[in-house]
C-alpha cells in the first residue's frame, strides 16, 4: 500500500468520525427536542386534566352548598356563615399559576372547610331527629310490656299505622298502608353516615394522605388459616385498621400507641407484619393477662412473637402521660412528634379521652380511632316482687318456662317458690299478642341506630375540626358492615 493511499485512508477515517459526531449531535438534538415537545404536550394535557378535576371538584362543592342554602332557609348560623365563606374562597380561587399563591394549599384549605360544612350541616338534622325519638332510643326492651313502651315511646301517627299491621312481612311491601313507616325508614337512611358525601372509603387513604408514599399502599387479606386465635370478624378489623396504621407509621417513622389494646390483637399484628414498635395499653389487668397468655399460645404453636410490643396496665383518661410511658418502655426512641395514637372499638369515655390527649400532646401527630332479652321475664319478676334484677346471658332459649326457671334459680329464688311449668306457659300464652309489636318496636330501634352512630361520629369529627390543630381529619369507612357493623373510623393529622 502506498504512503499517499495510507494518508488518504487515515484522513477519511477522521472525516467519517467527525461527520458521525455531527450527525449524532443533530440527531440527538432532534430526538431530544421531539421528546421534550411530546413531554411538554403530555404535561400540558396532564395539567389540563388536573385543572379540570380541580374545577369539577370546586363546582361540585358550589352545587352542594348552593342547593343547601336554597333548601335550608332556617339553617344554623354557623353553617350558613361557613357555606358563604367557602363560596367566597371558590370565587377567588386562582385561575392561573401564580408564584405568590400556593394553589395546592388553597385547595386543601377549601376541602377542609367543605368537610367541616358537611359535618355541621349533617349534624343539625340528625340531632333534631334523635330528639324527636328520644324515648324510643333511651328505653330498654326488657321494659316493653311492664312499662307499656309501645304507647309511651312512639309518635301517635306512626303508632296508629303500626297498630294495623297484621304480620311482620307487611312492612316490607311497597304499599300505601305504612306511609309513616316508609317515611321513617327513608329519613333514617338519609341521616346515616352511609348517605354522607364527605365519607372516604378504605381505598381513598392514599388520596387523603397526599404527602406519603402511595407506592406502598397495597393490601392483601390473609388467606391462610393462621388467624392468630382471632374470630373472622376480629381478623378482618385488625387487618384493615392494621394496614392503615402500618402504612402511615412506616411512611412517617412513627411509634404506635394502641390504647384500650385488650388482648393486643392489633398491637401484635402491627409488630409482626409492619415491624413497628407498639405500646399496648389497657386498664384491665384481666385483659393484660389475656394478651400475655395469647402471646404464650402463639409461641407454643411455633409462631414467632415480636419483642417490639410492650404491654402496660394503667388507667386511661384525659391525663394519661403517654410520652413518659414511651420513654420508660422505649428508652432509645426519640419522640420529636412521631407518635401515632390508635384504638380499635374504643368504648365508653375512652374515645373522647384519646382525642383530647391527641390535641393536647405535641408528640402526637396522627390519630386513628374506630367506637335478646325476653321482655316477658320482667313481668314475671315484677309479679314476684323482684325489681332491678340483673340476669346476664347464657340461658336456655328453647321455650319461656325453661328460660324463666333458669333465670329465677340464677338470681337465688328458692326452687319451691318458682311457678310450675303450666303457670309459666299460661303466662306466656296470655302475652303472646305482644310478640308482633315487640318485633316492630325493635325494627324501629335498629333503623334508628345508624342515625345515633352518625351523631356520635359527627360530634367527634367536629370537635377535632374546631380545635384548629388538625391539618386534616376525616371519617373513614373501613370495615365490611356484614362482618363488622361498627365500620367507621376517624383519622386526624396535625
Amino acid at each position: 500500500m502506498s504512503e499517499g493511499k495510507e494518508d488518504f485512508d487515515v484522513n477519511q477515517v477522521f472525516e467519517n468520525l467527525l461527520f458521525a459526531e455531527e450527525q449524532a449531535q443533530k440527531s440527538g438534538y432532534t430526538d431530544g427536542y421531539e421528546s421534550g415537545q411530546n413531554k411538554l404536550l403530555k404535561g400540558y394535557h396532564l395539567g389540563y386534566h388536573r385543572a379540570s378535576l380541580v374545577a369539577a371538584q370546586l363546582g361540585y362543592y358550589c352545587g352542594v352548598i348552593e342547593q343547601y342554602l336554597h333548601s335550608n332557609k332556617s339553617a344554623n348560623e354557623k353553617v350558613i356563615s361557613l357555606a358563604n365563606e367557602i363560596l367566597e374562597n371558590i370565587h377567588h380561587f386562582p385561575k392561573h399559576n401564580d408564584n405568590t399563591t400556593d394553589i395546592l394549599k388553597t385547595l386543601e384549605n377549601i376541602k377542609f372547610k367543605y368537610v367541616k360544612f358537611c359535618s355541621l350541616a349533617k349534624l343539625n338534622p340528625v340531632i333534631d331527629f334523635l330528639n324527636l325519638y328520644e324515648q324510643l332510643i333511651d328505653c330498654h326492651l326488657v321494659d316493653f310490656i311492664s312499662e307499656k313502651l309501645w304507647d309511651k315511646c312512639l309518635p301517635e301517627l306512626l303508632k296508629s299505622e303500626l297498630d294495623n299491621v297484621k304480620t311482620i312481612n307487611d312492612i316490607w311491601k311497597e304499599n300505601e298502608t305504612v306511609t309513616q313507616l316508609n317515611e321513617f325508614i327513608k329519613i333514617t337512611k338519609l341521616l346515616s353516615l352511609q348517605a354522607c358525601p364527605m365519607i372516604l372509603d378504605f381505598k381513598d387513604i392514599p388520596e387523603f394522605l397526599l404527602n406519603l408514599d402511595n407506592d406502598k399502599w397495597k393490601f392483601n387479606e390473609i388467606k391462610n388459616e393462621d388467624t392468630g386465635f382471632m374470630s373472622k370478624k376480629k381478623l378482618h378489623e385488625v387487618e384493615i385498621l392494621g394496614h392503615v396504621v402500618g402504612y402511615i407509621a412506616n411512611s412517617t417513622g412513627s411509634l404506635v400507641i394502641d390504647a384500650g389494646a385488650g388482648k393486643a390483637y392489633l398491637s401484635t399484628y402491627l409488630a409482626e407484619n409492619y415491624q413497628l414498635p407498639v405500646l399496648a395499653i389497657d386498664s384491665s389487668n384481666l385483659c393484660h393477662k389475656a394478651a400475655v397468655h395469647r402471646a404464650e399460645k402463639m409461641k407454643k404453636i411455633g409462631k414467632q412473637v415480636s419483642s417490639l410490643v410492650k404491654y402496660v396496665v394503667t388507667k386511661i383518661d384525659d391525663n394519661t402521660d403517654y410520652s413518659t410511658m414511651v420513654n420508660i418502655h422505649f428508652p432509645n426512641w426519640n419522640l420529636k412528634s412521631n407518635l401515632i395514637l390508635t384504638g380499635l372499638h374504643t368504648c365508653g369515655s375512652l374515645a373522647h379521652s384519646l382525642m383530647k390527649v391527641f390535641l393536647q400532646n405535641d408528640d402526637f401527630k396522627k390519630c386513628q380511632n374506630v367506637g335478646t332479652t325476653i321482655a316477658l321475664l320482667q313481668v314475671l319478676l315484677h309479679s314476684m316482687g323482684l325489681y332491678n334484677v340483673r340476669i346476664g346471658r347464657g340461658g336456655p332459649l328453647c321455650d319461656f318456662p325453661t328460660y324463666a326457671k333458669w333465670a329465677l334459680l340464677k338470681i337465688g329464688v328458692d326452687s319451691k317458690k318458682i311457678p310450675s311449668t303450666e303457670i309459666l306457659e299460661d303466662l306466656y300464652q296470655s302475652h303472646i299478642h305482644f310478640k308482633l309489636k315487640l318485633n316492630l318496636f325493635q325494627i324501629l330501634r335498629i333503623y334508628i341506630s345508624p342515625v345515633l352512630e352518625a351523631a356520635i361520629i359527627l360530634d367527634r369529627i367536629i370537635y377535632l375540626q374546631n380545635s384548629k390543630q388538625c391539618s386534616k381529619s376525616v371519617i373513614l369507612r373501613l370495615f365490611n358492615p356484614v362482618l363488622s357493623p361498627r365500620q367507621y373510623a376517624i383519622v386526624a393529622i396535625k
